[in-house]
């Protein structure tokens, strides 16, 4: 049975996009495209087989491709360094509400500790409950004093001495989580942000302001509030960092049957930091018209990092802000079968693995929630009849990013770095045939959804005839014609949910700049040999 959660909940980061390349291939540099237009492709086509996978072959860029590393705590070169408070993973498990008044003359959120917890939560009503008691009390000194308690009876001349104060401590302690289930929920106030982690009433986060406190039943309180935002909670606080996401706290929810989730800081030879790598496999056929279909196997190794910056004004909309991911990946992909028909105007997309994470950071000292959630897929598109063998490997790096400039508005931008690994092709009919491994992504803030992405790298191959090409390898061999290219397209919008921040609203949504890189691996011709006359 595949367990719905890999190991503990993330106390990290997150954010960032969506994986990495497969098949984006050649010489490759990071590019970044802003918002008014996308770089044209840099092609470069050979009639000459054998010099096209001499040269401009991906094989010396194979050896280049290193493990998937996400850039975590390097800003990207066109940003200011860093300023201000350092934007960091939040201590993991800790599901206590931070609840204070705004800050004087604009200050961050005052956090009061009152041990309290979101244990119900309807963002449609704008309704919450809070539960004191020590249970849900976040760590503190206390238990490591506690646990560090054992080795102190190491003067037998007084034991009674010793008792004492462990049962004095002991009810003191006892009194005070009494009193901290009762009293703190009791001083909540209008006018106060509630700022909390993932709890089970709200798997993602919640940032609201209190309007309206009832008292409830035993320890609780039942409150009315309205969603709040970003620059009410962290005012003119000066934030900026990027912040690895713990992959253990990744929850994969399998789409098809054979879906097997590892995490690990060394997965075939991809080295990670201490936050790990997760590694999804995969193998599921790809349904063709006609009944028939594909064999398709696919892995992915995710080293994803989560991008935040927040420069304040007080209560008003920050003078700048960032939100954004990079995720650092290796992947390959496998397609073996026979095309009999066009697959269609689209190609077949066929959904695999769900992933989903909402790390917590802290800024300032108070939390703030990044969703994160990526739809894996394995796609294929054919126009003709073929019989297709296929496989593709390569390690790269993307990167997308929502800014923020007070009276400018918001804007984005998308990179990548990409290299490949040694391509394997089988092709023999008349068609033309497009294999990817892609996701679909989303990031946000507290539930709340700014950024969807697409990103699909792929490899796109025509024949007419045959073709075998192991690249690096022997020299291909040919009949007919044929091209081999490999790229990635990436698209997406940034939402109007991005109003989180305090900015002025997006009307509609701000479509990202379109990414889109091709790069030729083998392109020509070759005569096809003379028919044998017949003997008779």
């Amino acid at each position: 049975m595949f367990k719905p959660s890999i190991g503990r909940a993330a106390p990290a980061a997150l954010l960032t996009l969506i994986l990495a390349g497969t098949a984006a291939c050649g010489p490759t540099s990071p590019g970044s495209t802003s918002r008014a237009a996308g770089e044209p492709a840099a092609a470069a086509s050979t009639a000459d087989a054998a010099a096209t996978t001499a040269g401009g072959s991906p094989a010396g860029a194979a050896s280049a491709s290193g493990a998937p590393h996400a850039r975590a705590g390097t800003p990207a070169s066109d940003r200011p360094t860093p300023t201000g408070t350092n934007v960091t993973a939040a201590p993991a498990g800790d599901k206590q509400a931070v609840i204070g008044a705004p800050g004087k003359d604009g200050g961050a959120v005052t956090a009061e500790n009152k041990a309290l917890q979101l244990t119900s939560y309807d963002p449609g009503k704008g309704t919450a409950v809070l539960t004191g008691g020590g249970a849900t009390a976040s760590p503190t000194a206390t238990p490591s004093v506690s646990a560090s308690a054992p080795a102190t009876p190491a003067t037998p001349a007084a034991p009674s001495a010793s008792a004492t104060p462990s049962v004095s401590a002991s009810a003191s302690a006892s009194a005070s989580a009494s009193a901290s289930a009762n009293a703190p929920a009791a001083a909540v106030q209008p006018g106060q942000l509630i700022a909390s982690p993932p709890t089970p009433a709200a798997p993602q986060g919640a940032l609201v302001a209190v309007t309206g406190v009832n008292p409830g039943v035993g320890n609780t309180l039942n409150l009315t509030t309205r969603p709040a935002t970003l620059s009410e909670l962290l005012g003119g606080t000066e934030a900026d960092g990027q912040v690895p996401i713990d992959v253990h706290g990744i929850q994969v929810t399998p789409l098809v049957k054979d879906v097997k989730a590892t995490v690990g800081a060394d997965l075939g030879g991809v080295k990670a930091d201490a936050s790990g790598t997760l590694e999804v496999d995969v193998k599921a056929p790809v349904p063709l018209p006609g009944g028939a279909s594909l064999d398709a196997s696919g892995s992915l190794q995710l080293h994803p990092a989560v991008h935040f910056a927040y420069h304040g004004a007080g209560a008003a909309a920050p003078r700048t802000a960032s939100v954004g991911f990079d995720l650092g990946a290796h992947a390959n992909w496998k397609v073996t079968g026979d095309v009999a028909r066009n697959t269609g105007a689209a190609p077949i997309r066929v959904p695999f693995a769900k992933l989903q994470a909402s790390p917590v950071l802290t800024v300032a000292g108070l939390p703030v929630v990044v969703n994160l959630g990526l739809t894996c897929y394995l796609e294929v598109g054919a126009d003709g009849q073929v019989h297709l063998e296929a496989q593709q490997d390569a390690t790269g790096t993307w990167a997308v990013r929502a800014d923020y400039t007070g009276g400018k508005g918001w804007t984005s931008s998308t990179s990548a770095d990409t290299k490949v690994s040694p391509v394997h092709v089988r092709l023999d009919g008349k068609a033309s045939v497009r294999a990817a491994l892609g996701a679909e992504v989303s990031l946000g803030l507290y539930d709340t959804v700014g950024v969807e992405t697409t990103v699909a790298p792929y490899l796109a191959a025509k024949a007419d005839g045959s073709l075998a090409v192991d690249v690096p390898g022997k020299a291909p061999q040919l009949q007919g014609s044929w091209s081999l290219v490999g790229g990635v397209d990436l698209n997406g919008a940034l939402t109007a949910h991005l109003k989180v921040f305090g900015t002025p609203i997006i009307e509609g949504k701000l479509p990202l700049p379109p990414f889109h890189r091709e790069w030729p691996l083998l392109t020509g011709s070759a005569t096809l040999p003379a028919p044998r006359p017949s003997s008779t």
